[in-house]
Parts: C-alpha cells; structure tokens; sequence
C-alpha cells in the first residue's frame, strides 16, 4: 500500500514562498532604515540651513550681543504644522544668550567652522539637533558662537514613512506576482508527471505498451524503468495464459474420455453404490470440461483483447445473434426458459469493443442466467445519455448473500450450496473493465436477479435510436 507522506510540489511551493517572505522581511528592513536616512538627511539640510540664518543675525549691541531671530528660519522648519522647534544660542563664555537653557546641554561647544548632528530628547520627546559654531568679531569682541536648533521627528517619520510605501508597494506587488509565477512554473514543470499518470490511468487494463510520452530529464530513468517492468510483467503474464490454455486443452482429451467412459457405464446395470459413484465421476467430468474451455476461452479473450485494435460493435445485433446461437446450442443440454432478445427491427446501440470478445461476454451472461435463473429471461440493450447499456434479467433465486460482492470474482462459491460461479462471470468483468465500461447487479423487483452493464457509446451510436429497457 502506497504511504503518501508529502507532496513535492506543495514542498517546493513552500520553500519558494519562505524563501520570498524572508527576502521581503530583510528587504522591508533594508527600505525602512534606507527610508530613515534619506528623511534625515533631507530634514538635516533644512535643519542647519535654519542654524546658518540664525548665526548670521548674531551681533554686539550696546547692551551686549543681541540675536535678531529671522522669520525665515522658523518659517523653513515649519513646514510641517506637527513639527515643534527648540533653539539655542551660546556665548564664547558659555552663557545662553537666548533659547532653551537645556538644549545641547551636554554637547561640547565647536571652535571650528563646522557643523554637528545628533539625536536627543526634550521633555521625553525625541529630537533632531544641529550644532554649528560661527565666529564673530565686534568692536567689545568677538568669539565663537554655538547655535543649536532642534526639531520633533514628526515630519521625520512622516516622510521616511511615505519613501518607504512608495518602495515597499511595488515590492509587495512584485513578491505576489513572484509567488503566481514561481506557482505556475512549479506546476508546469510537473505536467510532464501528469501527463504519465493520465497515459497510464487511461490506458487499457491489459496494455502493457510502454509510456510513450515527452519526459524531463529527471524522471527518463523512473520511466523506463516502469516500461522495462511492464515489459517483463507483459512478458510473464503471456507465459502464464500461454502455459494455462496448453493445460486447459491438454486436459480436453483425457477429460472428454472420461465423460464418454462415465456415461456408457451409467448406461450399464450397475449396483447402487457404484452407479452413485458413476455419476460422480461423470458430474465432475463435465465440470472439469467446463473448466478447461473457459480457461481456453479466456487465455484466448485475453490475448484478443491485447493485440486486436476495437471497431465499431452494433451491440444490439450481436445480442441478437449470440442468443439465437446459445438457443440453439442449449435446446437439447437443458429445459430453456422463455428468452426475450432483441429482434432484427430494434435500433442499433453502438459501442467500441473487441467482437469476439463482446460476443463470449453476452453468452456467458445468458448461459448463467439459463443455469443459474428461471424464466423469463430478458436481455435488453438500450441508449442511456452518453452509454449504451446491456441488461440480463431473470426470476431466478438472486445471488446469495454471501457472495453479493464477489460475484464477479474468479471460483467464487456459495459455503451453503457448494456450488460456484467459474469463471464465466469473472471473464464477463475482464471484457467489460477493457473495453471501459463497468458491470453490477441488483435484485430485481417481485424476485429475480438483473446483470447491468454500461459501455461508452459510439458517437454515431447518438444520432439512432434509444433501443429497448
């Protein structure tokens, strides 16, 4: 019994999907601390370009420096209304001129025309602040200036967040695609798989013809290995119908001499106890004939079946014929029942098959039915959709309960009657599964048994009649 543990594709499927997800994850990491950048590097400029308009007010007054704070340096950084801004000017001596007293507090000043960017906090809040150091010289003095200006990251976020989902939307949209095709390719590449399993699914039971069907290099080895295998199967089973239709006609000779032999000493005057032993024999003789040509019949189905092409089967003729045939053939074997058959005027139900075959497919039925069954017995064929259908009925005792489901099997046979079915309805089952079509029974209605089949119908086999039900 085959253990199906995983599937390859879906395994593939998943790896590609982590494999994508885990790229997206890092990337998205990437575009955020990208975004941040490019945000602060922009905001930077505004910034320190504020830092330069202010410092260049800077200036002596009698009463000492005065920082005349322009409108455009504010007006720069207010750009975005959550912004909140912070200020600072510091003496040479390091006394605040004007600003926040806390701002930059703990930064060491500049001497040096040049500028300094951090980050830091202001009443729990994060903050961006430049620190630039301008030198002037008036007529009191002069020294180096440190202004710093600060600014809440509101207007930060605000853009590193809008850079980010213009890089991150296109990103998502080109993983998803990524994901569609990656699934297409995925399930493309395994077509060729399928189309194996459809040549194999769809073939004939009994074709053992190699898979013929374009394959990838990598499962060209798992391929011919199957047809290397169908080949010795193919191979063993003819040896085997070979070897049974030899002992099957074989055993005809000794078997039909034996019956002879049976029959004239029962027609002697012979002591009870060896006339019920006379007949036993020839009982069993006829049995064993029996046997031996329904396994000659079916070695010689079999191989019909696997090297003759099917054509087109009027099946509602070949009913027709088969049961005059049988009729005659039995008229003297048995007491016949009534047979109803389809006649000459009924419309034709055609249907793809081998003949031969289809014809020891309804006499077995028939022959079954007569032994088997009580009349009347009735074979109907009959158009159903896309199916032509062959029924046979009969008002016979039905099939016992414990064989219901093995009915169709090889020897099967009643424990409570000792009596079996052979092989005729297993060699029923065999023509019908080859020829795609299926096969059951069920009670019929006020006692009796009905044996249905159903073939594919021919498409010419549509535009005739329904036939009979």
């Amino acid at each position: 019994m085959i253990s199906v543990r995983y599937s390859i594709q879906k395994r593939l499927l998943k790896s590609a999907m982590l494999v994508l997800i885990a790229v997206g994850v890092i990337s998205g990491f990437i575009v955020l601390q990208l975004s941040n950048t490019a945000s602060d590097e922009a905001h930077d400029k505004v910034l320190g370009a504020a830092a330069l308009t202010i410092a260049e007010t800077i200036s002596f007054g009698e009463s000492g420096v005065t920082v005349d704070l322009p409108y455009a340096a504010f007006a720069i950084l207010g750009t975005s209304g959550k912004n909140r801004i912070f200020y600072r000017v510091v003496a040479p001596d390091g006394t605040t001129v004007t600003g926040t007293p806390v701002l930059g507090i703990d930064q060491p000043a500049l001497s040096v025309n040049e500028s300094r960017f951090f980050d830091s906090q202001y009443r729990g809040e994060n903050i961006r602040v430049v620190q630039i150091a301008h030198f002037f010289q008036g007529r009191r003095g002069g020294g180096w200036f440190n202004v710093f200006v600060g600014e809440t990251r509101e207007a930060r976020n605000q853009l590193a967040t809008r850079l980010a989902s213009f890089a991150l939307l296109p990103a998502i949209l080109a993983t998803i695609l990524g994901l569609v095709l990656i699934s297409l390719a995925i399930r493309s590449s395994f077509s060729p798989l399928r189309a194996i399993e459809t040549s194999i699914r769809h073939r004939n039971p009994t074709d053992m013809s190699a898979i013929d069907v374009d394959v990838p290099l990598e499962v060209e080895t798992l391929v011919g290995s199957i047809n290397q295998f169908m080949a010795r199967l193919e191979a063993t089973l003819e040896g085997l119908r070979q070897v049974t239709a030899d002992a099957a006609h074989q055993l005809r000779t000794p078997l039909a001499a034996v019956r002879a032999l049976s029959e004239l000493a029962l027609d002697q005057d012979l002591p009870p106890t060896m006339r019920n032993y006379m007949s036993r024999i020839n009982k069993n003789a006829v049995s064993a004939t029996q046997l031996a040509s329904q396994l000659m019949t079916e070695a010689q189905l079999l191989h019909s079946l696997e090297t003759e092409q099917f054509k087109q089967i009027n099946l509602t003729r070949l009913t027709r014929k088969v049961a005059e045939a049988t009729i005659a053939e039995m008229r003297f074997q048995a007491a016949l029942p009534n047979i109803v058959y389809p006649q000459e005027n009924d419309p034709a139900c055609l249907v793809e098959g081998n003949e031969a075959a289809m014809g020891e497919l309804i006499k077995n039925l028939l022959v079954n039915a007569i032994l088997h069954g009580a009349g009347p017995i009735d074979l109907c064929v009959w158009q159903d959709g896309s199916h032509v259908r062959l029924a046979v009925k009969d008002r016979g005792p039905g099939i016992p309960e414990t064989i219901r489901e093995t009915l169709f099997e090889r020897f099967v046979k009643d424990p409570d009657k000792q009596a079996g079915t052979g092989l005729g309805l297993a060699i029923v089952k065999q023509v019908v599964t080859a020829s795609g079509g299926r096969v059951w029974h069920r009670k019929r209605e006020k006692g009796g048994l009905v044996i249905e089949l159903q073939f594919p119908a021919s498409p010419l086999s549509n535009k005739l009649g329904k036939g009979r039900k």
